[in-house]
C-alpha cells in the first residue's frame, strides 16, 4: 500500500490560502489550475453592429481560491473548495474583453490507490463582459478543471 496521507497533508497545507491580507502570490492549487489552462479552449461567435465574429477568451486572467475545506475519513479524503476563474481575450483580439466564473468544486481522493473516485464542479456566478456565454461554456471549463484537478492530486501520492 502507498503511503498517500503524508504527500496528500502536505499539499493541503499549501494548498490552503494565504493568511496575509494584501498577497496576491497564488497558491498550489491555483498554480495547479494555472497549468491545465483551462481558457486555452475556449472560444465562440460574438455579434456586434450586425457583424459576428469568432472570439477567444483563451488567456488565462486570474484564478483565486476563497475557501478550502478537507475532511479524512479512514482511507478517503474528502474536499471542497470555492473559486473564481477569469478569462480575457488576446490582446491582439478583435473584440476585447472577459468573464469570470466561480464554482464550487468538491472531491474525493481514495488514500489506498491515490486515485480521485468523485469530482463535481458547479458554476454559481459568472461575470464580466462575456460572462453570459459561460454557461454554454461550463462543460469545457469544468473538464478542464476535473482533469487538471485529478492529475496534480495524483502527483502528490507519487513516490
Amino acid at each position: 500500500m502507498r503511503n498517500c496521507f503524508g504527500p496528500l497533508a502536505a499539499g493541503v497545507f499549501l494548498l490552503q490560502p494565504s493568511c496575509i491580507a494584501n498577497a496576491q502570490v497564488p497558491n498550489a492549487l491555483e498554480r495547479a489550475i494555472e497549468d491545465a489552462q483551462p481558457c486555452r479552449s475556449l472560444k465562440t461567435k460574438v455579434s456586434s453592429f450586425g457583424i459576428s465574429v469568432e472570439v477567444g477568451i483563451d488567456k488565462l486572467d486570474s484564478v483565486q481560491i476563497e475557501n478550502l475545506e478537507l475532511s479524512v475519513n479512514g482511507n478517503t479524503a474528502q474536499a471542497s473548495a470555492r473559486g473564481t476563474l477569469a478569462c480575457k481575450t488576446p490582446a491582439e483580439a478583435l473584440v476585447e474583453g472577459g468573464f469570470s466564473a466561480t464554482a464550487e468544486v468538491r472531491l474525493k481522493v481514495d488514500l489506498t490507490t491515490c486515485k480521485t473516485t468523485d469530482i463535481s464542479i458547479e458554476i454559481v456566478k459568472t461575470g464580466g463582459r462575456f460572462g453570459d456565454i459561460v454557461k454554454g461554456l461550463e462543460t469545457e471549463i469544468t473538464g478542464a478543471l476535473r482533469r487538471s484537478l485529478a492529475k496534480n492530486l495524483a502527483k502528490l501520492c507519487e513516490k
